[in-house]
């Protein structure tokens, strides 16, 4: 373990910040891709912006405005729409505030997260009515959102109901006019492109290494 977790911290309060939190981080580490030390690290980022979250209650929590700041500034995820959905598939509940353990996972599943966990949370950001199944309206209203940016207003309609059933002949193999969780993963683990099919819910690979080589320069050598 290094001596210091980050030289812009005061030494005495980077050691009441471990000493408070480290026996919690332990259970946290159990749920995530993260070595101890790289745990600490994320731990480390999560601290800095709580120290300047205004609106925080306490140490163990970030506001989620301030949370959506470093998906968007941090990994690129700057669709306004899917980050609504994205808090959502990282926390059910409905505080304003995410917790260290919310944010440590959501960090796994961005910086190291397999193709199995990557299904099942994209599932849930698309999955906009929790019913376990997409409906053909559902991939409408989510196709719609994206191809609105990049479309006039006239041209959506046509390619979003075009593309909705190009999806379903693909990801619907039972024809039954749904897609539940076994389809899209099944389709998605023979076409792994089909993961963000339904709108941009993960951050890009440059994106994941930008952030790695500014705020954890060192696994690299660890």
């Amino acid at each position: 373990m290094s001596a210091s977790l980050d030289s812009t911290l005061d030494p005495m309060e980077e050691i009441r910040f471990r000493k408070k939190h480290g026996a919690m981080w332990v259970d946290i580490q159990k749920d995530t891709h993260f070595s101890f030390d790289e745990l600490e690290q994320i731990m480390v980022i999560f601290f800095k912006i709580q120290k300047r979250d205004e609106k925080s209650p306490g140490t163990d929590l970030i506001s989620r405005g301030h949370f959506r700041d470093v998906l968007h500034n941090g990994l690129g995820m700057t669709d306004a729409y899917m980050m609504e959905r994205v808090m959502v598939a990282l926390d059910r509940g409905t505080s304003p505030f995410v917790t260290m353990a919310t944010f440590a996972k959501a960090m796994s599943l961005y910086l190291r997260g397999d193709l199995d966990e990557r299904i099942s949370y994209a599932f849930t950001c698309y999955d906009l009515l929790s019913e376990g199944y997409l409906r053909r309206e559902t991939m409408y209203q989510l196709m719609k959102k994206s191809l609105a940016k990049s479309s006039r207003d006239d041209d959506v309609e046509e390619a979003v109901k075009e593309l909705v059933d190009i999806m379903l002949k693909r990801m619907d193999p039972d024809l039954d006019g749904v897609i539940n969780f076994n389809d899209f993963r099944e389709s998605v683990m023979k076409t792994p492109s089909l993961l963000e099919s339904l709108g941009y819910c993960l951050p890009e690979r440059p994106a994941v290494f930008a952030f790695l080589a500014t705020w954890c320069p060192k696994w690299g050598s660890m």
